[in-house]
């Protein structure tokens, strides 16, 4: 396709961002996008799927969980920009919001099945019953949710009562009792029987998810998710940050690894990014900043952009890289133990997030 007929086909919230040719413009663009069209998007449907209050800042698991997903949405959906904004006749998106939810969705689907391999199986299990009962039918919503229930309901708007109701119903196999199952019930009815009993107190359709997590409930369908020590959680990811020198047997791993760090340091917490860059240093204290301009990672405007600075203020403070904690508070307005404190949550977090690499 020309890239003039691709451009028509593109959705017109992309179109500044992938005009403009400065370099800190496209980053604000690139910036705004996130923040005002796909983050609202990828919380909504995040929250929703995990039952968190608004905002979901808590030291809680499912806020991590949150957190983690999210994270990882966000990277695929900038990877994605990006890769447009060089190559625009590739794969256009012609609906950005539906682009969004789509890969939240598609994140959130393998979480479960990597993190819950047994719901994971029981989805699978209700998905096949759901489609091959005539009764029973499955369908995508207009948010990109699988929405399920009578096949007298299919393509029906999920209605707020379903949503509300189904909720009612977890909390084990005594709340099976409010849709009028006992536990010899439980014990006795096949899967097909259950949902029977649950669409018909439902009344509406409901969430595939909430579906599974109703039935995993009242069935003892339940994932033992390692805990783990802290220590053997979180490896400093910084440790195995590359020699600038080259080295072309390892160059690809190496760019690859940056490349995700980058993305990764990009979503991290205003303060955190600046706790972190510029304090960031090698085994010889030496500053590592550098790296991802050496590399072709990141160029000087987008690490300024990340440290909430312009170029010329990164330009005055570059040679005397790495700062001590001291000067980066005083440059914050924070005390020295916030800065080692948010330094340390943002290690901790890219230890988990780049664990694959």
């Amino acid at each position: 396709m020309e890239t003039r007929e691709a451009m028509q086909q593109i959705d017109k919230l992309l179109l500044p961002f992938l005009h403009a040719t400065d370099e800190e413009d496209s980053q604000r663009l690139l910036t705004q996008l996130v923040s005002d069209h796909a983050d609202p998007i990828i919380k909504s449907i995040v929250r929703h799927k995990l039952h968190l209050p608004l905002g979901y800042l808590s030291d809680s698991r499912l806020s991590e969980d949150a957190e983690d997903i999210s994270s990882e949405i966000l990277v695929q959906v900038l990877s994605r920009l990006r890769k447009l904004k060089e190559e625009p006749d590739e794969k256009y998106i012609n609906n950005f919001r539906s682009y969004v939810a789509a890969i939240t969705y598609s994140v959130w689907h393998e979480h479960l099945r990597q993190k819950y391999p047994q719901r994971h199986m029981l989805k699978n299990k209700l998905r096949y019953l759901l489609t091959h009962r005539p009764t029973f039918a499955v369908w995508v919503g207009e948010d990109r949710e699988h929405l399920c229930g009578l096949a007298a309901w299919e393509n029906q708007k999920k209605a707020p009562s379903g949503a509300r109701r189904i909720q009612e119903l977890r909390g084990g196999p005594q709340a099976s009792e409010r849709a009028g199952l006992t536990s010899n019930d439980l014990q006795r009815l096949d899967l097909a029987s259950l949902l029977s009993a649950i669409f018909k107190w439902v009344g509406s359709s409901v969430d595939l998810d909430d579906l599974v997590n109703v039935v995993a409930g009242w069935t003892g369908v339940d994932d033992q998710v390692s805990q783990g020590s802290v220590e053997e959680e979180v490896e400093d990811p910084f440790e195995r940050l590359p020699d600038p020198r080259p080295n072309v047997d390892i160059e690809l791993q190496r760019r690859t690894y940056l490349q995700r760090l980058w993305l990764e340091i990009g979503q991290l917490r205003p303060q955190q990014r600046a706790a972190l860059l510029l304090n960031l240093r090698d085994s010889d204290g030496g500053d590592v900043v550098a790296v991802f301009v050496i590399a072709g990672i990141a160029t000087i405007h987008e690490i300024a952009y990340a440290l909430a600075m312009s170029a010329d203020q990164l330009a005055t403070l570059w040679n005397d890289l790495p700062l001590d904690d001291l000067t980066i508070a005083e440059r914050l307005g924070i005390t020295r133990q916030q800065v080692i404190n948010l330094r340390k949550s943002a290690r901790e977090r890219l230890a988990r997030r780049t664990k694959a690499f």
